[in-house]
């Protein structure tokens, strides 16, 4: 893909960065950004079972040590 056209999709302003940290390389800077978004899936992946996880110890404890109404 034509960085232009990558760059349109995804604004210049979220683009510059990766630029910058490419000084100027175009082709750089989209594998950059492609790079982050599989490192932010991975970690959404890990903080959605944190979060489950959480949410399971929550409800045991609460359910262990007070009344349920109903």
């Amino acid at each position: 893909m034509i960085f232009e056209d990558f760059e349109s999709i995804m604004t210049p302003t979220r683009m510059n960065r990766y630029l910058a940290a490419c000084t100027g390389n175009t082709r750089k800077a989209m594998t950059l950004y492609r790079k982050n978004l599989q490192l932010s899936q991975e970690i959404f992946t890990v903080v959605s079972c944190f979060e489950v996880a959480l949410r399971n110890a929550i409800d045991r404890h609460c359910s262990t040590n007070w009344v349920q109404i109903g």
